[in-house]
């Protein structure tokens, strides 16, 4: 059976692709430079302290952390055993699954966190939302939000996010 020839992008696409590849792949490697400036961590780093920071006294399931940062199950335990290693994060075995864990924050890791926090809001507002007008962001949420959904429907869409994580 022939399969369809590849579809080529128009000029649009493409530029439109390249732009927000470019900007995209800049904008991370200066959220990257500037946490690890100020708080010696990297912005991956960044991502699953801010993560922890938002959950209960238990913590995070380390699958849901790993879901929620887009990440895969190994990369997430490798990551947690990190920062457990550094003090920032702590890791306590589910009561009622043998199986799971939990993650949290140590008082280091808030410390730690906060020490990132100003930059980052600041690199987020500086090169992201002050460029846009409030009707552009609005687009901008709308479409990255149908972009994700569709993405997360992929098979497998979890074991893929270590391949997602590794192009970044």
């Amino acid at each position: 059976m022939a399969t369809a020839p590849p579809q080529a992008l128009v000029r649009q696409q493409k530029e439109t692709w390249q732009a927000y590849f470019d900007a995209t792949r800049l904008l991370l490697d200066e959220l990257d430079r500037r946490v690890n400036q100020d708080a010696g961590i990297s912005l991956a780093d960044f991502g699953v302290l801010a993560r922890l920071a938002d959950a209960d006294e238990w913590g995070v399931r380390m699958s849901e952390l790993a879901d929620s940062t887009v990440s895969s199950r190994s990369r997430m335990s490798h990551a947690v055993d990190r920062l457990e290693t550094l003090g920032l994060v702590e890791r306590r075995a589910c009561p009622t699954d043998r199986r799971g864990s939990y993650a949290s924050l140590t008082e280091a890791g808030r410390d730690k966190l906060a020490e990132a926090q100003p930059g980052h809001a600041d690199t987020v507002l500086r090169y992201l939302f002050n460029q846009l007008s409030s009707e552009e962001v609005d687009g901008l949420l709308g479409s990255m939000t149908t972009i994700k959904t569709s993405l997360q429907q992929l098979p497998g869409a979890s074991a893929q996010a270590g391949e997602l994580d590794s192009a970044r």
